[in-house]
This record gives C-alpha cells, sequence and structure tokens, in this order.
C-alpha cells in the first residue's frame, strides 16, 4: 500500500513537470541572520524551493538588503540547507553585482546565466537591484532574446505613497529601483515582457503572527525561518500594527509559479528620478508591463501550507497534488 501511495505521488509530479513546469533564475539578496535585516528573501527561496510547477535553473547573487559577500554566503547556506527538494546544490548560486557600479562587468553571474540561456529559454525573477540582468543584457544582447519575462519586486502606482501602520506613519522605498534606477530604465527599453510585483500588492501577502507561530511545527525550512524572524514579525505585528509580516519577494515567486492567483492588469511603466511609476494610461516614454494589483485569497493560504511544509520534499516525496480550490 505504501509503494502504491509514493507511485502515486511520482505519476502526479511527473505529470505536473511535464505539462506546466516553468524554468526560472533567481537573482536575490538575502540577509537573514544578520539583526535588522529584511528577511523576505529567504521565505520567497523556500517558496520556491517548495513550488512543484517551476524548476529554479539558477541563482544570482546580487548586493542589496547586504553586501554581495554576505547575500552570497546565505544564498549557498539557504540552498545546501533546503535546496536539495528542488535538485539544486550549492554550486547553483553564482555571485553577481557589488553595487550599481558593476553595470557593466562580467560576473559568475552574468556567465552562469549566458551558459543557461544557451540551452534553455528562462524566466527571470528579480527579488533584488537589477544590475546583475543589466549588465548580462549588456554583454550578451542575442541572448537575452531567451528570457521569457522578467519579474521584478518594484514599481508603485502614481500619487500611491508606501505607507504602512493605522496612521500611515511608516513609510518605505521601492528599495531594488532606488538602488539602481539606470538599470531599471536598461530593462525597460527592451523588448523582454516585464511584470511587476509591487509593494501596494505584495503588503497584502502576509505571515500573520499565528501562522508565523505554526512554523515551528513544520519541516526543516519552516523552523529554521520561525527561529530568526523572530525581530522581524515583533517589528511588523506590534511596532508598525501590520496584519502581519509582509511576504514581499513571495508574490514574484508566486507570479512565476502560479500567476492565476494573482490579479493582474496592464499598466505603463516608466522611470521618474529613482522611482518606477506604473500608471494606468498610457505616457511619453513609458512601454507596457504586467502589474500584480493584488493575490487572491488562496494565494495567501497556498504560500503559507508551502513555506510550513517542507517534511515530505526533505523525505523525497512530493507534497503537492493538484486541487481545485488553487483557483479560488
Amino acid at each position: 500500500m505504501r509503494s502504491t501511495i509514493l507511485l502515486a505521488w511520482l505519476l502526479i509530479a511527473c505529470s505536473v513537470e511535464g505539462a506546466s513546469v516553468r524554468r526560472i533564475w533567481i537573482d536575490t539578496d538575502p540577509a537573514i541572520g544578520a539583526p535588522w535585516r529584511e528577511v523576505d528573501d529567504a521565505f520567497a527561496l523556500v517558496l520556491a524551493f517548495h513550488s512543484p510547477e517551476v524548476r529554479i535553473v539558477g541563482i544570482s547573487t546580487t548586493y542589496g538588503n547586504a553586501g554581495l559577500k554576505r547575500t552570497t554566503t546565505v544564498s549557498r547556506d539557504l540552498v545546501r540547507r533546503f535546496g536539495r527538494a528542488a535538485g539544486l546544490s550549492e554550486a547553483s548560486v553564482h555571485s553577481g553585482a557589488r553595487s550599481p557600479g558593476d553595470f557593466s562587468q562580467r560576473t559568475r553571474a552574468t556567465d552562469a546565466l549566458a551558459r543557461a540561456l544557451e540551452k534553455e529559454n528562462l524566466t527571470y525573477v528579480a527579488l533584488g537591484p537589477l544590475t546583475n540582468l543589466a549588465a548580462f543584457i549588456r554583454q550578451h544582447p542575442g541572448l537575452s532574446r531567451g528570457l521569457e519575462r522578467v519579474i521584478l519586486v518594484g514599481g508603485q502606482t502614481p500619487e500611491r505613497p508606501l505607507v504602512f501602520g493605522p496612521t500611515g506613519a511608516v513609510r518605505v522605498h521601492d528599495a531594488n529601483v532606488f538602488k539602481d534606477a539606470d538599470a531599471v530604465r536598461a530593462i525597460l527599453k527592451t523588448d523582454i515582457p516585464v511584470v511587476l510585483a509591487p509593494v501596494e500588492a505584495s503588503s497584502d501577502l502576509v505571515l500573520e503572527r499565528e501562522h508565523w507561530r505554526r512554523l515551528r511545527d513544520g519541516g526543516q525550512a519552516a523552523r529554521f525561518l520561525k527561529i530568526r524572524t523572530g525581530i522581524w514579525i515583533w517589528f511588523w505585528t506590534s511596532i508598525v500594527q501590520h496584519r502581519g509580516g509582509p511576504l514581499f519577494d513571495s508574490l514574484a515567486v508566486m507570479l512565476a509559479a502560479k500567476p492565476e492567483l494573482v490579479i493582474q492588469r496592464t499598466r505603463y511603466a516608466s522611470v521618474r528620478g529613482t522611482d518606477l511609476i506604473a500608471a494606468q494610461n498610457s505616457t511619453p516614454g513609458a512601454r507596457a508591463v504586467g502589474f500584480a494589483v493584488r493575490p487572491r485569497a488562496r494565494c495567501e493560504q497556498l504560500a503559507v501550507e508551502r513555506l510550513r511544509e517542507g517534511e515530505a520534499l526533505e523525505r523525497g516525496v512530493p507534497s503537492y497534488s493538484p486541487n481545485p480550490r488553487d483557483l479560488r
């Protein structure tokens, strides 16, 4: 009986892989473990490891939430601990830009992405500044045609401030755009389809305090996240008084894995100063992009489930089966 169940799981996994798997490249700047650093990249990576709809071809690291040395170390540690379920090893992680000044620099990240695109087309999921991608396109304009789309954590509606809390006293900036606006401009000048996962939408994808507590009963990755994110959940729920800790970067992963769970609209994007403005109407110099308006209710539920799971994945047994509830 046990072998029959396992065979059924494997058949489901194979059918998912063959039918709808999306090959993605993740560019990230995780800093989990350092006090007062944002931890959402770590949640997004674990979510990606646990999403059978995508196959992670490679991971590149960049400056952002911390310096390149730190983000690369953290990325390799997360992959070493939890990436096996997604077929990854530490060799899957490639260091990239140290600062916006590396816009024209060849790095291990740009070389690795080039090798990957020589073999297959990819979706590029940008969880940090776009310096690595802009450098790649500058070095390999021909290969960039293999990028099916870029999903960027960034962008904002005109005249809508990025504020949190009941009085709007806590203001954030559009970090990935602010840190290298020239790279964003370079991407918008290409023909590569772009989808924006803005703060105003990703702030609705949260890990509530009770769900955070329940991470202790999940897999190894869930327990790891629980132990290392106490300050994060305290800040967002007690100081900011938000509904929970916003999983900003996880919305980009859900757009790659389960786009039907995110309401999207067409917007027209342009960089104004250090802001990426996505307007409803076309303006001179703007280009059409996809814009995540808000996650559906099932999106948050599924993300939390996948963050908590992992035991089955860690044992090598797929933990996903098609479920009609995913579309609600």
